[in-house]
Formats: structure tokens, sequence, C-alpha cells
């Protein structure tokens, strides 16, 4: 389950319900807290599944959370994502979708592991 910091944390950074690709992102960071191997085949084990119970196609899964992605990059969300991994994202090298996903889930694993 997807802990209530994540979802302040998005939206400290511009990502709000109002997003189509909110709740596709965040179903998304679930099934991959669930399987993280599911990352290997993204599309055919994450968005296809979250794209057939919206009625709606893998495209515009993934086209939704590359907006959720760039709302987090053009609000400030590279130095959170910095603070969640390590590193340094900026504009020029933004993570893939299948990357931003995997950070959520492992922080939220991080996260729910804390006693």
């Amino acid at each position: 389950m997807v802990s209530n910091d994540i979802h302040a944390m998005l939206y400290s950074v511009g990502v709000s319900q109002c997003y189509r690709g909110y709740d596709y992102f965040i179903t998304a960071i679930s099934m991959i807290m669930e399987d993280s191997r599911k990352l290997h085949n993204i599309q055919r084990e994450v968005y296809r599944p979250i794209a057939e119970q919206n009625n709606t196609s893998v495209q515009n899964v993934e086209k939704d959370i590359r907006t959720i992605r760039n709302v987090i990059m053009r609000n400030g969300g590279a130095d959170m994502l910095e603070e969640m991994t390590g590193c340094r994202f900026r504009h020029e090298n933004m993570p893939y979708p299948k990357e931003i996903i995997e950070i959520f889930a492992k922080y939220c694993k991080r996260i729910a592991e804390k006693p």
C-alpha cells in the first residue's frame, strides 16, 4: 500500500488527483512494491493491467504517467528525488517513467519497513 507520505510528497510538487495519471501512478507504485520484477516488462506487466482497468490504452497510461513525471520535475521535484535516491536529476536527464515508479516504490517500501 502506498503511504500517505507519498500522496503528500506528490501534492507538494504540484501533482494532485486532478491529473488522470495520478491514480495510474499510484497503482503502478503499488504493483511494483508487490513485485519489482514487473519493471522488466512494464508495458505488459503494469501499464496493460492499468489500461484494462480504466478502459484506455497502454499508450495513454504511459503518457499520463510521463505527465506526472514532468509536473514533478517542473515543480522542484528533482530535489525531492535526489533526497530519495542520492542521485541528481535535472531536466536534461529526467528519469524515465519506469524509473520514477521504481524510485517511489522503493521509497514506500523503506517507509513501510521502518519500525
